[in-house]
């Protein structure tokens, strides 16, 4: 499958504010769910992206290296240099934050 990241809207064919069922009709039911205080996790194999909903819509969909063909601007996210994905994601988003390890790129909604 193609999980192309479009900013603000989805990642492959999963959009944000879809519901469970919506998710689990494209992608397949959960093997497991991690409730949270404002909602949950949903984890697929390893190819799929991890799924998490509050108030019963998508909010977030993480994806790691076991997740192919995961692309942004024509960019394939996971198969090229680390060091060049970043430099690429932050010229894409005009600068980037730091933040507890985590690399954000606001304008374009990724994180790393």
């Amino acid at each position: 499958m193609e999980w192309e990241i479009i900013p603000f809207v989805g990642m492959g064919p999963i959009r944000f504010g879809m519901s469970p069922a919506d998710v689990a009709n494209l992608v397949g039911v959960p093997e497991t769910t991690d409730n949270r205080p404002n909602g949950i996790r949903e984890f697929r194999a390893v190819d799929v992206p991890i799924v998490a909903y509050e108030n019963g819509a998508v909010t977030e969909i993480e994806a790691f290296y076991d997740v192919k063909n995961v692309t942004f601007r024509g960019r394939n996210i996971f198969e090229e240099n680390g060091l060049a994905i970043l430099q690429f994601l932050e010229r894409e988003n005009g600068g980037a934050s730091l933040d507890v390890g985590i690399v954000m790129f606001e304008r374009i909604g990724v994180t790393a």
